[in-house]
């Protein structure tokens, strides 16, 4: 028998409870690192592998499940002729951990206490996926998106995150104005041309399709970055709630939009990061988290500003193409994303207004205003 045994049956009971109150395998991965190191991370997809192998999760789970546990490490897809499996999770898993990691009995006590201790404080979420209870027998013919024309068409979205690397790689301003103009026009564009093609296909209505995701994000100023998400999903027809015990915002409207607003989040990121490390490189005393804080807030405010012009400047060119007919779909699809928010989050209020540091908001403005999303060469071609 193993030395902690007693605390196997305490690991696998709270992952089940999790996966029951509406956490997904990314989610509790997400949440122990967040809190803990990636070797107690490494600890809890023991568990995840081991639930998953009990489950027969290779032909019973979700696509959507698949593609998280795939992704950590915990399934591999049917590849040669050889079926799908689950990696790892075999035994009794702290035991097994505690010589991967090659750790002190002691120190691995520590580590495994404070990390149950993590899993036992989650709070139960709404569902987005069906949790492993209520699993059918076989998940054969399952598609990841049942709803057609709902995501960005795959060659598009390629193109869109290759230009928006190149935004973000480039050292020469007129070069990431390019790149980034061009991907935010697709961007606009996309998200119309879905609009009216789905309404199209459904006699008109835009009463359809509205999705929930995660987005994980990540210390140190996870406020500030929720708040930074969820300006770039107010502007692309999103709504956004975020989570501070779980760590991760949850985006809610179509999902194109949802689509675009999580990967222009990422582009716009890494920009910000970027002009804050600069914006402080050569001054010492500007390193403080109350100015990083102040930066990333107003840097957030003034995108947000600049994507809403770009975007009704695309707007407007779409409707010289659509007619009379883009307005009523827009609209109707902005309030059945409103009416479904409502709906899925009626308990939610807005965060409490904070106070920044005046020179890190001033200093995170003026990086906005050089920023590249494009709206500048868009709006001079009006």
């Amino acid at each position: 028998m193993g030395t902690f045994t007693h605390l196997e049956h305490r690991f696998q009971s709270r992952i089940d409870l999790l996966f029951a109150n509406g956490w997904q395998p990314a989610d509790i991965a997400h949440l122990v690192r967040r809190n803990g190191t990636q070797r107690s991370t490494r600890l809890v997809l023991g568990y995840v592998s081991q639930l998953s192998r009990r489950d027969d999760a290779p032909n019973r789970a979700p696509q959507e499940w698949l593609a998280q546990l795939q992704e950590l490490g915990v399934y591999q897809p049917a590849t040669g002729g050889r079926p799908a499996s689950i990696a790892g999770g075999h035994g009794e898993i702290i035991d097994r951990w505690v010589r991967a990691e090659q750790l002190d009995h002691d120190d691995a006590r520590i580590i495994v206490i404070e990390t149950l201790a993590v899993l036992e404080k989650a709070p139960r979420l709404s569902e987005l996926i069906v949790p492993p209870a209520r699993w059918g027998n076989s998940n054969k013919g399952q598609v990841r998106r049942p709803t057609p024309n709902a995501e960005v068409d795959g060659k598009a979205l390629k193109l869109i995150r290759a230009l928006l690397a190149k935004a973000e790689g480039t050292n020469f301003e007129a070069e990431a104005e390019a790149f980034t103009a061009k991907a935010q026009e697709l961007m606009t564009r996309h998200s119309i041309d879905m609009a009216m093609l789905a309404a199209q296909a459904a006699g008109g209505s835009a009463q359809y399709g509205i999705e929930s995701r995660r987005v994980h994000i990540d210390n140190p100023y996870a406020d500030e970055k929720a708040t930074f998400l969820a300006a770039i999903a107010a502007v692309n027809g999103a709504k956004c709630v975020w989570h501070p015990a779980a760590g991760f915002s949850t985006l809610m409207g179509f999902a194109v939009d949802l689509q675009l607003t999580d990967v222009l989040f990422t582009s716009l990121l890494v920009q910000a990061t970027h002009s804050s490390a600069a914006a402080t490189a050569h001054d010492k005393q500007l390193r403080t988290p109350s100015f990083r804080r102040a930066f990333l807030v107003s840097f957030a405010d003034r995108i947000a500003e600049r994507l809403e012009a770009a975007s009704r400047h695309v707007a407007t060119e779409a409707e010289h193409d659509y007619g009379s007919a883009m307005l009523p779909v827009l609209a109707q699809r902005d309030a059945a994303v409103e009416q479904a928010y409502a709906e899925a989050f009626p308990n939610a209020v807005t965060m409490k207004a904070k106070s920044y540091n005046a020179h890190g908001w001033h200093a995170g403005r003026a990086a906005a205003d050089r920023a590249d999303i494009g709206a500048g060469a868009a709006l001079e071609r009006g």
